[in-house]
């Protein structure tokens, strides 16, 4: 009887982690491509903030490689993604240009910050929590 009730739990453990592992797989996989910025700290006048050059943020999921722009310097480093929309940016590393206005330091802030996403309709929105720090819109 011990044995029956044991390999009842192993199984229903098994299939619970193999459906989990499938909804972060496709989570993961969504992320794989080129987002532009949308809205950064709940402000949309990108142009205001970064010019003509709005910054861009690239992930690819097989390497696990985050790469981009800040709106003048490039970037790159690694991403985790932890559950179904926890995440885990960086270490990051940035170019040294300097830079007009202050654009750039509040998205490097803000990157600095991120722990979920969602993804919605062709949408990436990166969060603290559930506060929206930024929404970046694939780039097409």
């Amino acid at each position: 009887m011990k044995k029956v009730i044991l390999t009842t739990i192993v199984v229903s453990l098994f299939a619970v982690s193999c459906s989990g592992g499938k909804k972060l797989t496709n989570m993961t996989g969504a992320l794989n491509t080129k987002w532009t910025l949308q809205s950064l700290s709940g402000q949309n006048n990108i142009a205001a903030l970064f010019g003509n050059r709005v910054p861009f943020l690239n992930f690819d999921t097989k390497a696990m490689h985050l790469s981009g722009n800040s709106g003048c310097n490039n970037l790159s480093g690694s991403f985790s993604v932890l559950t179904r929309n926890k995440i885990s940016l960086g270490p990051l590393a940035s170019t040294k240009m300097a830079c007009p206005g202050n654009g750039e330091s509040v998205f490097l802030s803000a990157l600095g910050k991120v722990t979920h996403f969602t993804i919605s309709n062709g949408v990436l929105k990166l969060l603290n929590g559930k506060e929206e720090l930024m929404s970046l819109v694939k780039a097409g």
